[in-house]
């Protein structure tokens, strides 16, 4: 049956580096329209140039794009990786020109950064321009890390409702299906390192607050197998008892950072780890061990915020999986 219905347009803005997070964002779209638009009247239109944009000549090729899709967009979410883009003619990129654009007519632009690891053909004059891009807006934006596109869809899903709410009166409940966490604790992997004749791997513990108040206390134990820290016997900092003698176990508080607050949209890094495997590979040394057991383990943190429980792992398979074992 016919029905009348507001429209609002929001542009899906972003190099070409983040195809996975544009159909992320299409498909939240997707579902706050199967979930609110037939009892709200209100219909969200992702806008994508390489859907939406028509062909033209005789001026810029962003000149057109701004014309045909990003001055008629009601608001803009960009998501960034390793890339900033192109030069536009106009700006430093086509993506840095449409945000600005919006801005400038007062709508919102939400911004969001991948801190997921690098690719190993990623260009680092890009990765450059990226990193100034967002020392460039720190003063004047509120943007959001994510570490996983399972996170990213959370983020997408929670802000895209409240937005639509603000801008629209819509209610800002996400689908019941989808449970937003008022915090998201993560595992990943940082830089390849080394420590003497061991290739070694970064491996970093962090916990974002997604909801719009402050994380006064939390608590946040860490777990790993002894054998893959490389300076296994030393005592870390945060360091507790375990109950099992193959593994080392470390617990973070509020109070290590003198009772500092996790402010809302924030990301703190709970503890940075070298860990490596290939010393365990070394026949005759005393750092021989079992290099299959330990490579099936993994790393575990758990976290208690007010009660609520958050837990996230990583087998050490991953973390190691693409990094090349020698003898």
């Amino acid at each position: 049956m016919p029905r009348d219905a507001r429209c609002y347009d929001v542009l899906i803005a972003s190099p070409s580096d983040v195809q996975v997070e544009r159909k992320i964002i299409a498909e939240c779209i997707e579902d706050w329209n199967a979930q609110h638009s037939r009892t709200t009247g209100v219909i969200i239109q992702p806008r994508r140039w390489e859907f939406d944009a028509m062909p033209e000549t005789g001026d810029r090729p962003q000149a057109f794009i701004n014309r045909q899709i990003v001055d008629m967009s009601d608001m803009l979410l960009g998501v960034f990786w390793t890339r900033l883009g192109s030069p536009s003619g106009v700006a430093s990129s086509g993506t840095v020109e449409e945000i600005d654009r919006l801005v400038a007519a007062g709508k919102l632009a939400a911004l969001y950064f991948s801190t997921m690891p690098l690719p190993y053909d990623h260009d680092p004059a890009q990765l450059a321009a990226l990193q100034e891009y967002k020392k460039q807006i720190q003063p004047t934006a509120l943007y959001f890390d994510f570490s996983t596109h399972e996170h990213f869809r959370r983020l997408v899903s929670l802000h895209l409702g409240q937005r639509m709410h603000d801008l629209a009166g819509t209610p800002s409940d996400p689908p019941p299906t989808s449970k937003i966490a008022r915090a998201v604790l993560s595992i990943r992997r940082g830089t390849q390192q080394r420590s003497g004749d061991v290739r070694t791997m970064q491996v970093i513990v962090e916990l974002q607050n997604l909801s719009q108040s402050r994380i006064r206390e939390y608590s946040c134990d860490v777990s790993m197998p002894k054998a893959a820290l490389t300076f296994a016997s030393a005592h870390y900092v945060g360091e507790i008892a375990s109950k099992d003698p193959s593994r080392r176990m470390m617990r973070f508080t509020e109070e290590g950072w003198k009772g500092e607050p996790i402010f809302a949209g924030d990301t703190r890094q709970i503890v940075s780890l070298e860990l490596g495997i290939e010393q365990l590979k070394m026949t005759g040394t005393y750092l021989h061990g079992d290099y299959e057991g330990t490579l099936a383990d993994k790393i575990s943190a758990d976290a208690v915020i007010d009660g609520e429980v958050f837990h996230a792992e990583m087998p050490l398979s991953e973390i190691f999986g693409d990094l090349p074992i020698s003898d």
